[in-house]
């Protein structure tokens, strides 16, 4: 999995990182490569990795379910159809082409992840589920 480094400063006009640059650049592998950010980037970054890599597998590690039925759920109970951008794919079905949208978390905005989070936790609390909300930073 990509790791995502946070710029702390900007001085002189570079940026300064929680690890010396160095360290950052001695784990890209070979073919690899580096990717700037904006911080609006950053941010949706970050939410996507709360949203698959906390909230996701920790519901997954409460009652066992799949990290894709989790998923599923979420998207139909949080308002994923307004929110989440749509994908068509088309399934053949019983000889027939049938086309059909899937959900996903890639390339949403800001606004609309940070409205898909707080539906989240809203469904959360109202459920019952052990879900932990994101840094304040992920919520603005």
């Amino acid at each position: 999995m990509s790791k995502i480094y946070k710029a702390i400063d900007i001085i002189d006009g570079l940026p300064t990182f929680e690890k010396p640059l160095n360290e950052i650049l001695s784990e890209v592998k070979r073919n690899g490569g580096i990717k700037t950010l904006d911080p609006l980037e950053f941010i949706t970054a970050q939410q996507r990795r709360w949203y698959k890599g906390i909230c996701l597998r920790g519901l997954s590690e409460w009652n066992g379910d799949t990290v894709d039925e989790w998923d599923l759920q979420l998207k139909d109970k949080c308002n994923g159809v307004e929110l989440l951008k749509k994908i068509p794919i088309t399934l053949t079905l019983f000889g027939q082409e049938v086309t059909v949208n899937r959900l996903t978390v890639k390339g949403v905005g800001k606004r609309k992840m940070m409205q898909f989070i707080e539906n989240i936790l809203s469904y959360a609390i109202t459920n019952d589920l052990p879900v932990t909300p994101p840094d304040k930073e992920l919520r603005k």
